[in-house]
């Protein structure tokens, strides 16, 4: 665990950069074109940086010793607690003494909720389901990416289609060498008049090469798969 100063002064100068990069960025907008979320963080920042400093009439006044009274819930939830340390040793150095344990679960709530930007605006129940989300959230930015990498695929591969169409000859004569190019189908006139076949309509031919395709793409997966699984063996069948 980080000591009070050494926290202090790193989150004071993460808030800090951060209030001076949205002042920055809305220095030339007016107050009233301020988007509302950018007003809270900021009023956020500004009362966390105020909270920072304890009186030391307050510090004065509280025990040195607190007194928890334990009870058969609180040690269910204690023990779970020292679970997870014992499994995680270097969060604690590998102290496990009650006092030790009590202490970690205020300073990481603190550190990482009650004055972290991102999380001290949320009311509990946003809070648990952040939490819960979170591996959502990162299957989620996968799918994204993936997502875009198909786009982008699709992309490049009707611009290659529209690109080669646009140099395949419709016919050659022999004797003078002239090549004469068709019209290319990928235009809007061409569509207008005549239509295109699409893979949803199961009575064409696209669609049912398609459904080929997919049955051939389905079956190498598995393949790649099982050669990954075997460390590179595959049987004969």
């Amino acid at each position: 665990m980080k000591d009070a100063i050494e926290f202090k002064t790193s989150q004071m100068k993460a808030l800090i950069k951060r209030r001076n990069a949205l002042n920055k960025k809305y220095d030339t907008t007016l107050p009233e074109d301020i988007p509302l979320e950018v007003k809270s963080e900021l009023e956020l920042i500004v009362n966390l940086l105020n909270e920072f400093e304890i009186n030391q009439l307050i510090f004065d006044e509280r025990p040195t010793m607190i007194g928890i009274k334990n009870s058969r819930d609180e040690e269910w939830y204690f023990q779970q607690m020292k679970h997870w340390i014992e499994r995680h040793t270097n969060a604690l150095n590998a102290k496990f003494s009650r006092s030790s344990v009590y202490k970690f679960a205020l300073h990481f709530f603190v550190e990482n909720i009650a004055l972290n930007a991102n999380n001290a605006c949320l009311n509990y129940s946003e809070l648990v389901q952040k939490v819960n989300d979170a591996n959502s959230t990162k299957n989620d930015s996968k799918l994204t990416a993936q997502l875009a990498n198909v786009e982008n695929l699709l992309g490049f591969l009707l611009t290659m289609q529209q690109r080669q169409l646009e140099y395949i000859p419709e016919g050659i004569n022999l004797e003078n060498g002239f090549v004469k190019y068709a019209i290319n189908p990928i235009n809007p006139t061409e569509f207008q008049q005549f239509g295109t076949p699409t893979e949803l309509n199961p009575n064409n031919e696209l669609a049912q090469s398609y459904e080929e395709y997919k049955k051939i793409r389905s079956r190498d997966k598995q393949l790649i798969k099982k050669y990954h699984q075997t460390g590179g063996q595959l049987d004969d069948d």
